[in-house]
């Protein structure tokens, strides 16, 4: 069951969020009222284990908080959605080290393997440069994700098909911070470039990368899903709150008398009312296929289902994330932003924010045509990727 209290949390947010909007695309990041509001609702920790000290609240509360935040203001909810991914991260490291983290204000980061980690003795030396993390400007945390090196060249997969890769963990004080976020959409989401300079990791604050059905080592079934298909839960809910304020946005400006001259009121005209109760349908029904999808992936591995049909889910759940983000709320947003006329370019305009906002986030690699290919491949007699 949802959980009402940090709902109405979140909702009380918005009033705040909306009021400091134009400040963090001002700053590019979000601002010091927004974090502080958050941080006291405890929000930050929706996702992280409650063994650690998180919150781990269940797919429908993060699906309903995610999209009223995101509904106040795009770049916050993204924000804010990635902060609570990352510290859903912390559930694939050892507790011990976890709940040490947990304790921090939030984490940011991004896990592709784009640096190197040398094996050494109870850990690893990593370092590199990485890109787009979102949420740096508040965190206390930082991660990142590395190629791991033996004798100079990358590891071997392992016998039991794991990549050599691993995603790491580390306090921001060990992090050089590029502040160079500068963008046309999500300005407000503080994604700067950062290095993690050469350094020493425990293992114990460590974890083997696995994008697909993924060992965890604190929390509960959700976590199991692994790093996309659980992120995607509140990424994809982000995508619902913005497309469905962009639709509150058009319907205001068509109640306000937009028209042209030799034509009806924009509200008035039967074409523009067919299309507006068409998107509002489809974002209506993407919100209860999200629900559906990530429900029934949980439920599965819950219940002790088989890892081909734990597998089969999540990447169901993957397919219908981009179908809901590309062709849903992408296709409601550029509606609602086509139909404003003069009213969608002129500054100040929430509504010309959203649809730049929706622009860059569906960019974002989770939503790529491959989920659809990966879904496709059972029914057709193939084999699908292991990750």
């Amino acid at each position: 069951m949802p959980d009402s209290a940090l709902i109405q949390a979140a909702l009380d947010l918005c009033e705040l969020i909306e009021s400091e909007a134009d400040t963090i695309e001002e700053h590019c990041t979000l601002s010091k009222p927004v974090v502080d509001a958050i941080e006291k609702t405890g929000l930050f920790r929706l996702s992280t284990p409650k063994e650690i000290g998180g919150l781990e609240a269940d797919v429908d509360t993060v699906l309903a908080v995610c999209e009223a935040i995101s509904f106040a203001d795009g770049a916050t909810g993204w924000t804010f959605t990635q902060n609570t991914i990352t510290g859903s991260y912390l559930s694939y490291i050892d507790p011990e080290y976890a709940k040490t983290f947990a304790a921090m204000r939030t984490g940011a980061g991004h896990f592709a393997p784009l640096g190197i980690a040398h094996e050494e003795d109870g850990g690893f030396r990593v370092s590199g440069n990485w890109q787009f993390a979102t949420g740096s400007g508040h965190a206390e945390f930082m991660g990142g994700g590395a190629i791991v090196m033996r004798d100079g060249a990358p590891a071997p997969v392992g016998e039991d098909g794991k990549l050599p890769f691993i995603g790491f963990f580390v306090p921001i004080e060990k992090v050089s911070m590029k502040g160079n976020w500068d963008t046309m959409g999500l300005r407000g989401t503080g994604s700067f470039d950062y290095e993690v300079p050469e350094q020493f990791v425990e293992t114990g604050a460590t974890w083997h990368i696995n994008m697909g059905y993924a060992p965890h080592q604190s929390g509960g079934a959700a976590f199991a899903l692994g790093p996309q298909a659980f992120g995607n839960i509140g990424s994809t809910s982000w995508a619902i709150g913005v497309a469905s304020r962009a639709l509150h946005e058009i319907a205001e400006i068509a109640k306000a008398g937009r028209t042209r001259v030799g034509s009806l009121p924009l509200r008035e005209q039967t074409d523009f009312q067919r299309d507006f109760g068409f998107h509002q349908t489809a974002v209506e029904s993407a919100r209860i296929q999200l629900r559906e999808v990530s429900n029934r992936a949980v439920d599965l591995i819950e219940s002790g289902a088989s890892d081909a049909e734990c597998s089969e889910a999540i990447r169901q759940t993957k397919a219908h994330a981009n179908y809901i983000v590309k062709q849903i709320t992408k296709s409601a947003i550029t509606f609602a932003w086509e139909a404003s006329g003069s009213a969608g370019i002129r500054n100040p305009s929430r509504l010309q924010r959203i649809f730049r906002d929706i622009y860059v986030g569906a960019g974002h690699l989770v939503w790529d045509d491959r989920g659809y290919r990966e879904a496709a491949k059972p029914a057709l007699g193939l084999e699908p990727a292991p990750f």
